[in-house]
């Protein structure tokens, strides 16, 4: 009988690199014995494990019999055990091995750690020394520039005073354009010769110190005068060159008093630089009162810093425009040369945080750039002023600086010298920003508030007033032509006409023959934003016909009219094309915070005047009441008639945003008023009946009860915005289609609960550079949501 017993042999390998445990072997061995040796029981047996260790960090090697036993085993023989460990086993025993155990491997080499490489005293790099800049006498503080203004003024002052650049700086700038002169704060700021200012180059009297930082004051990180920040580099350089730069603080808090004097540096004025190891340097007053102070260690000095905080980069805040927009001033900036670029800066300011807000992810921003033309006219060389009358005198000079531009530019004596200077300035900022901006191919658009919005619209519709004078000349001329009865005369007429005729056909239209050459742009221009403008009166005066406002050809893409109500000086352009435009509501831009600013104006329905849908329902209930009670006198319909046009007379049009808007539901961040539900059909007569009762007789009556407005349900008020939708399509559909507006052109602010005054009447014409919901949607025409591109645009 054979008796089979099982056991587990371990293996332990280690490896002689790290003595690291590596793994463990089994192996199942079977003993087997014979019958007469069956009954010896386990005791007479003992089990010993077959180990290979480690002793003292080296290998244990086995015995000569242990290895020969090893080898006849893993041919899988039963083989008897020899050597000093088989007198533990029967002499009739032996071992068969069924799973030799492998060898064991060596254990894999694991590479050294990776240690960053410490720096070294060196000159500075690139990127480690950082410019600042400050406006003299105003501002004490000094401002770093970001890391590519930074980068581009240090590399151009190594080449300028011959100091080595870096290479690996020298292959970044090789992709960058080249232009002839270093400009720095997004392109407006242009470097001066000495390395000291800058200067601005779109508008006059503006410069700015600026300062090259090696060292700096370690709290405040502010630079040291360049000077002495260039003899503490000198002998920094000259003691510690090529010494190991500790990573963390040499001395402790308690090692504070103990800390050695490596060097020192004496400079002028009574100071001293020291220096107690490679980072800690110290700036002392060398008064004896100071001295005193620091020998009874009472006296702390200022610590200096080698290097900005910060590593520049040339991808920090590195120029990169999508839109041009080129602010053009009105009236009102004789005397004021850096009005306009102030009111530019406002409104880059509105946008820098509506972009940081609501664009995020963009990373090509617009660039406003500042347009001002009325500084460099003479005019009537001040013949205006000599003719002034004395008394109220500030009064006096304040109106001849500003509402005289107006009757300038009616002038024909005026007007030309107005708009060459008007057009030479657009043609000099665009010039200058493509000659540091060679990659730019996005859109341009004029930005043009009150007055100038008038020049910059006939200059880009080619609009002169000898276009009036050629036309009355011209009809005169074919009149006297029709009306001469001597045939010689007649004949001259007929030449002088066909003259004309010839000469137009050459010279490619009137316009070319009376316009010249510097009163042409350079570019094309995308958006036309008018703002606070009169533009519509000056058409109407020039009785422009409707196919005409927009000419083809014009060398603009659209015409965008926007307004605040209550503004004096602004008026409606959409209404020239057809006078039921007049019943058609101007688009209400929704406020800045609110979600729906930001999708497309376009897609949202035009939308009916109250009056308008108020007048067609009285004339209903006339008709209805009258077929009913069989009266059919018109004058009794006419009445009524006529006070629904006091009714739209006294209607206030300014409210804010309100239930009428169809475009989306309302939000949290829109004005108290949109969120009050509309009165119902009742309430609103009763109201009206009180207010033209107030107004005619002078009050309303006292003992009338105020009901209160009943809840107005979800149906009612879906029937409600139906039918001023269906209003404003039927109306729509009285317009002949050649004088259909292609597209939305009037938008109206909404005005602030507190704008019922008359200074904000007068406010309202200069508060377009600041107005966060303006800002918003001229940001959202020149960056439409991706979204909104697949939907239709609502039919005008």
């Amino acid at each position: 009988m054979m008796l089979s017993l099982r056991f587990l042999w371990e293996m332990d390998a280690v490896s002689a690199s790290d003595g690291l445990l590596e793994g463990t072997r089994a192996s199942t061995m079977c003993i087997s014995a014979p019958d007469s040796t069956a009954t010896a029981s386990s005791e007479n047996m003992e089990v010993l494990p077959l180990r290979t260790g480690q002793v003292n960090g080296e290998t244990e090697r086995p015995s000569s019999a242990n290895a020969t036993a090893d080898e006849d085993m893993t041919n899988g023989e039963k083989t008897p055990m020899a050597g000093p460990d088989s007198e533990l086993l029967p002499p009739s025993v032996t071992v068969s091995v069924k799973d030799p155990a492998p060898t064991p491997t060596a254990a894999p080499v694991v590479p050294p750690r990776s240690r960053k490489k410490k720096r070294r005293v060196t000159e500075l790099s690139c990127e480690e020394v950082r410019w600042f800049y400050r406006r003299s006498g105003a501002e004490p503080k000094w401002t770093a520039f970001k890391g590519y203004d930074s980068m581009m003024l240090e590399i151009n002052w190594r080449r300028r005073n011959n100091v080595d650049i870096e290479a690996k700086t020298l292959e970044a700038i090789e992709s960058l354009p080249k232009t002839n002169n270093v400009v720095v704060l997004d392109g407006l700021y242009k470097l001066e010769e000495d390395f000291t200012t800058i200067s601005a180059m779109y508008w006059k009297e503006d410069q700015l110190e600026i300062r090259r930082g090696t060292w700096f004051v370690a709290d405040s990180l502010q630079p040291i005068v360049p000077d002495v920040a260039d003899a503490i580099e000198a002998h920094h350089l000259q003691q510690f060159r090529d010494q190991l730069i500790p990573e963390g603080p040499v001395f402790s808090e308690k090692e504070a008093s103990k800390k050695p004097l490596l060097t020192e540096l004496k400079l002028e004025e009574n100071e001293e630089v020291r220096w107690n190891s490679v980072i800690d340097t110290y700036l002392y007053s060398n008064t004896k009162t100071s001295r005193l102070l620091r020998y009874i260690t009472w006296g702390k000095g200022t610590a200096l810093k080698r290097g900005y905080a910060e590593i520049s980069s040339l991808e920090d805040a590195k120029p990169n425009f999508a839109h041009l927009i080129l602010v053009v001033h009105g009236i009102g900036q004789k005397g004021y040369e850096n009005l306009i670029a102030k009111n530019t800066e406002q409104m880059r300011d509105v946008i820098n945080v509506m972009m940081d807000k609501h664009y995020p992810g963009e990373k090509q921003r617009p660039m406003l750039l500042p347009i001002e033309w009325r500084s460099s006219l003479v005019l009537d060389k001040g013949l205006t002023d000599t003719v002034t009358l004395s008394r109220m005198a500030r009064m006096r000079n304040t109106l001849n600086s500003t509402t005289m531009d107006i009757m300038y530019y009616l002038s024909p004596l005026y007007r030309k010298e107005i708009v060459t200077s008007v057009v030479r300035a657009l043609n000099r900022a665009y010039g200058l920003f493509i000659e540091h901006n060679p990659d730019f191919s996005g859109q341009v658009s004029v930005y043009a508030h009150s007055l100038g919005s008038v020049i910059c619209y006939d200059i880009l519709t080619s609009w002169s007033p000898l276009l009036l004078y050629d036309e009355y000349v011209s009809t005169t001329i074919e009149n006297h032509r029709k009306d001469e009865k001597n045939a010689e005369s007649a004949e001259v007429f007929a030449d002088f006409q066909a003259s004309r005729q010839r000469l137009l056909e050459v010279k490619g239209g009137i316009q070319n023959v009376l316009l010249s050459e510097d009163e042409k742009l350079d570019f094309r221009v995308e958006n036309l934003f008018c703002v606070g403008s009169p533009l519509a009166v000056f058409l109407i005066m020039r009785g422009v016909e409707a196919e005409y406002l927009i000419p083809k050809g014009c060398p603009v893409g659209r015409i965008l009219n926007i307004f605040h109500p209550y503004d004096p000086v602004a008026y409606r352009i959409e209404p020239l094309f057809h006078e039921a435009y007049r019943n058609i509501r101007p688009v209400k831009l929704h406020l800045s915070a609110d979600d729906r600013a930001r999708r497309d104006y376009a897609l949202a329905p035009p939308e009916c005047q109250k009056s308008y849908i108020k007048k067609k329902k009285n004339e209903l209930k006339t008709i209805e009441k009258a077929r009913k009670s069989m009266l059919k006198s018109k004058d009794d319909i006419s009445a009524i008639k006529s006070n629904d046009e006091e009714m739209y007379d006294e209607e206030d049009e300014c409210d804010s945003d309100d239930s009428s808007n169809t475009m989306a539901a309302r939000s949290a961040c829109s004005s108290p008023r949109s969120i009050t539900p509309p009165p119902s059909d009742e309430a609103t007569a009763a109201n009206n009946t009180a207010k033209k009762g107030w107004w005619v007789f002078g009050g309303g009556s006292s003992s009338q009860k105020s009901t209160k407005q009943q809840p107005i349900e979800i149906a009612k008020e879906a029937e409600a915005e139906e039918r001023k939708l269906t209003h404003a399509e039927q109306l729509i559909e009285t317009i002949p289609p050649h004088l259909r507006c292609k597209y939305r052109i009037d938008y109206q602010l909404q005005p602030a609960l507190t704008d019922k005054s008359y200074w904000s009447v007068l406010k309202s014409h200069f508060a377009y550079w600041t107005n966060p919901d303006l800002v918003m949607y001229v940001l959202n025409h020149l960056y439409p949501r991706k979204d909104d591109n697949t939907l239709k645009p609502s039919k005008l």
